[in-house]
């Protein structure tokens, strides 16, 4: 006899009203939804955000669609539409509890806020196993959710407002679905989906009481997504001599709501739009990102203050950092240095790029490269030269520890004052060979295969006709399944079902969750501390020194403030934390 295992699931409910005529390029609107007319077809995936996908998609994207079965660049364009503004909604097929089912809202993570779809994931397994509703949300994206005149006009920010009206749907009628209004779980993953998800820690009234707990899987900086405004100008240019709008903004968006959403996508000049510090351009609209998001986390009192798990994998991208064929051969010591060298003069060259204000009529040209150089290598730099394996993976641990441990920690260590967070990195990529066999020996566990585990892909991904599963990775998934689901219900992800100790991150024994086969807390021998005090510390007082270019650059002598003096003391102060 056989069980059939069913859930229900509510294909594109809309939850605002869909930003078309003088709505494009504008905040959504908060008024009520009208009805439909008789009986809605829940059983039809809705339209998509409009995507942009010239961008080339990243190799672990590659790996992980590959996995799903399906290739993006495929998409029907007939697909896609600015009335997109819709949830599904999947619910366990069985009577609730007596307070409701919790509810993770899902952000789609894939794209850097210029693609994705909110029917990318299929959380049937979290749903049937864990009794946990899961609503995936969507929002607009590229210029259409973000693009900025750096003025009331056209403020920027407006997929992010999306992702709050839909909050505010769930808030009001998730209990219709047998859901628990004050028990939802905001997650997201990558840069779209987690830095979303934190910068709605920081969004002030926008977000506060609409969500509950929240899960930040695989997040750099938000601070490195989030973009002054002005360093767009040239780009809304851009955007207006393509369609031959004029530059005063509010002819420019009248000229660009008339254009046809196809046209405007396939010849929008500028595929990179991404949030802003929106303070300060709207009189009409409550700014979504008042000032950097890093500020705002180091005065916590600005947080909100409810349970936080946050995490990231061993090795990210670990397969677009550089050339695949070069990383394959390991490193040599010059490759290492220059691939170290030009990581940190793109960190200077964004931090010029936006920030117009650093010095003279070139913002930030005066920055003096060298301090910043000469600390990175002395903190990275190999004692001995080493193999090219051994430096191969010395360069992986720089980039990690640089784009995902220290903003992981940064973020975990300022919400840990008021909050309880559960960190974790993920170690464990997937047994079965299939899987392997896309993957290089010599890899950990690279950007977005965590979510094969999270989402019990092992039960439901069919790899071919002969190949299954291996029964290592379906005991994975089922473990990191429960411990989602545990902390989405009780903000505590080993509450039941699961013999594993987390200790929750305190700012004096910040523990981390190896998630490996053995499930460890971390001590200095699994990860390098002393790399997150570089990154988070030091780092920023060399890059604030090296760009008090004006000085340098006028030929007057500076003395290095005491702050940044001497490098060997304040790089590498022991820390004093507790490992129990």
């Amino acid at each position: 006899m056989f069980r059939t295992q069913t859930i229900v699931g509510y294909l594109g409910i809309p939850y605002a009203q869909p930003p078309l005529e003088d709505r494009r390029f504008a905040p959504p609107s908060q008024d009520p939804l009208p009805s439909w007319p008789g009986i809605r077809n829940g059983s039809i995936p809705p339209m998509q955000c409009w995507s942009d996908f010239r961008k080339p998609i990243k190799n672990h994207d590659e790996i992980f669609f590959k996995i799903l079965g399906i290739d993006p660049r495929l998409s029907n364009i007939t697909q896609f539409s600015e009335d997109c503004l819709f949830l599904n909604i999947f619910l366990p097929d069985e009577p609730p509890p007596k307070d409701g089912y919790a509810v993770i809202a899902v952000i789609p993570g894939s794209g850097d806020f210029s693609s994705g779809s909110s029917s990318e994931i299929n959380p049937f397994q979290l749903v049937f196993k864990q009794k946990v509703i899961v609503v995936t949300i969507a929002f607009r994206l590229g210029a259409f959710g973000f693009f900025t005149t750096n003025d009331g006009e056209a403020p920027g920010n407006y997929g992010l407002m999306d992702q709050s009206i839909a909050l505010l749907w769930i808030s009001r009628y998730i209990h219709l679905f047998n859901g628990n209004p004050k028990s939802v779980t905001l997650m997201g993953h990558g840069v779209s989906g987690a830095v979303s998800a934190s910068l709605h820690l920081t969004s002030g009234e926008w977000s506060e009481g609409l969500f509950h707990r929240a899960i930040i899987m695989s997040s750099s900086s938000p601070s490195t997504w989030v973009r002054d405004p002005r360093s767009y100008k040239n780009s809304a240019i851009q955007v207006a001599d393509m369609f031959a709008c004029e530059h005063q903004t509010a002819n420019m968006l009248r000229c660009l709501r008339r254009v046809d959403a196809t046209v405007f996508m396939e010849n929008n000049p500028v595929p990179d739009w991404t949030p802003v510090i929106d303070n300060g351009l709207s009189n009409t609209t409550t700014p979504f990102v008042p000032e950097d998001p890093k500020m705002l986390f180091e005065r916590h009192n600005l947080v909100q203050k409810l349970p936080v798990m946050i995490g990231f994998t061993d090795m990210e991208d670990v397969l677009d950092i550089s050339m695949r064929e070069m990383l394959d051969n390991g490193l040599s010591s010059e490759m290492y240095t220059t691939l170290i060298s030009d990581a940190i003069l793109n960190d200077i060259s964004q931090l010029e790029a936006n920030n117009e204000t650093a010095c003279g009529e070139n913002g930030g040209a005066g920055t003096n490269h060298q301090p910043i150089l000469n600390a990175v290598e002395f903190a990275y730099k190999p004692y001995f030269s080493g193999s090219n394996e051994e430096l191969r993976k010395k360069y992986i641990d720089f980039y990690v520890e640089r784009s995902y441990l220290a903003p992981s920690f940064f973020i975990a260590k300022a919400l840990s004052r008021n909050s309880e967070v559960f960190m974790y990195r993920f170690d464990t990529k997937p047994k079965t060979q299939i899987i392997l066999d896309m993957l290089p020996v010599w890899s950990g566990v690279p950007h977005r295969l965590d979510q094969i585990f999270v989402w019990g892909m092992p039960y439901w991904v069919t790899l071919d006709n002969q190949t299954q599963w291996s029964a290592e990775d379906k005991r994975l998934s089922d473990i990191i399944m429960t411990m989602w689901a545990n902390f989405a219900k009780f903000s505590n992800p080993t509450e039941i079902g699961v013999y594993i100790r987390w200790a929750n991150f305190t700012e004096t024994d910040p523990g981390v969750l190896i998630i490996d086969r053995s499930f460890n807390m971390s001590n200095t021998n699994t990860l390098n501390y002393q790399g997150v005090q570089f990154w988070n510390d030091y780092y920023p007082k060399v890059i604030n020194f090296a760009t008090q270019c004006c000085n340098i650059t006028n030929g007057v002598r500076v003395r290095l403030p005491q702050t940044i003096v001497p490098i060997v003391i304040l790089a590498f102060t022991t820390l004093e934390f507790s490992f129990n």
